[in-house]
């Protein structure tokens, strides 16, 4: 399937349904550096206020499970990792996902992780190479490429960077307008 085709609605949809006839609810854990879309891509997804956004400085301070009624979904939305607090963040997803496996409800394991990396850095950094094998001991991973404009081989390099990722995807969660007035649209079926 072409990036450009790529429909995030759609598919989040289509996963919650499918774990839905499968387990009844999906757990999904969000994790990234500070600053790359966590908040903004729940939001989307939520099509609400669900998540505290900012800028400059990391809003998100604590995992938390944020739920919307009638939505068999759970989404982790966890602390930005950096650099002063990174350790102790890495370790707080860890426990939760293995403290959450070994309940005897499979409902409230994490069931999936996406790994989000902002696209306008164009990097994978030592951080993200170690969440992803952190996470992918434990549950499948997909890496999601936030704030999305130009691919110009992003996605491929991501892929090839960490291998274990059972996906990679691109998304574009706010409509944004550049200071040319040019207006940068949301990836398609995104709201």
């Amino acid at each position: 399937m072409a990036t450009n085709d790529f429909n995030l609605e759609s598919a989040v949809k289509s996963a919650v349904e499918e774990a839905f006839r499968e387990r009844g609810h999906v757990n999904i854990l969000i994790a990234g550096r500070t600053g790359v879309g966590k908040s903004t891509l729940i939001n989307s997804i939520f099509q609400g206020k669900m998540a505290k956004t900012g800028q400059g400085k990391p809003v998100t301070m604590n995992t938390r499970e944020i739920t919307k009624e009638g939505i068999p979904l759970s989404i982790f939305d966890t602390r930005g990792l950096e650099m002063a607090d990174y350790k102790s963040t890495i370790n707080a997803v860890k426990s939760l996902v293995i403290e959450r496996s070994r309940e005897r409800d499979a409902q409230r394991h994490i069931h999936v992780g996406w790994v989000c990396i902002a696209e306008d850095s164009r990097r994978v950094e030592k951080g993200e190479e170690e969440l992803v094998t952190l996470l992918t001991s434990h549950i499948p991973v997909v890496g999601v490429i936030t704030k999305s404009r130009s691919d110009q081989g992003f996605r491929q390099t991501v892929l090839e960077l960490l291998p274990n990722l059972r996906n990679v995807m691109r998304v574009r969660a706010l409509q944004e307008e550049l200071d040319d007035e040019e207006v940068k649209k949301l990836r398609p079926g995104a709201k």
